[in-house]
């Protein structure tokens, strides 16, 4: 098993209290991808998690380009699993 890294970004959440929330992919472990939005979790493998990319990326196309908050927080480094919160 690979040890587990883990990606996240905080979004706009007009549907909490404090109007954002935590959006995590985790690496590694049990699944080979782990989607957490908030408090819902996904376990997904490879395939599943790139088919989710490409229909995702798809469906934001129509939205024009990425806000603000979105590529201010765009990295291709992972947090190393002992440091995340």
């Amino acid at each position: 098993m690979t040890m587990p890294r883990y990606f996240s970004v905080i979004a706009p959440a007009s549907w909490n209290k404090s109007g954002t929330t935590k959006v995590t992919v985790r690496t590694g472990g049990a699944y080979s991808v782990y989607l957490c939005v908030g408090n819902q979790r996904l376990g997904l493998n490879t395939d599943e998690a790139w088919a989710l990319w490409v229909a995702m990326s798809n469906a934001l196309t129509t939205f024009g380009p990425a806000p603000d908050w979105a590529t201010e927080q765009a990295t291709t480094q992972a947090v190393p699993a002992d440091r995340e919160s």
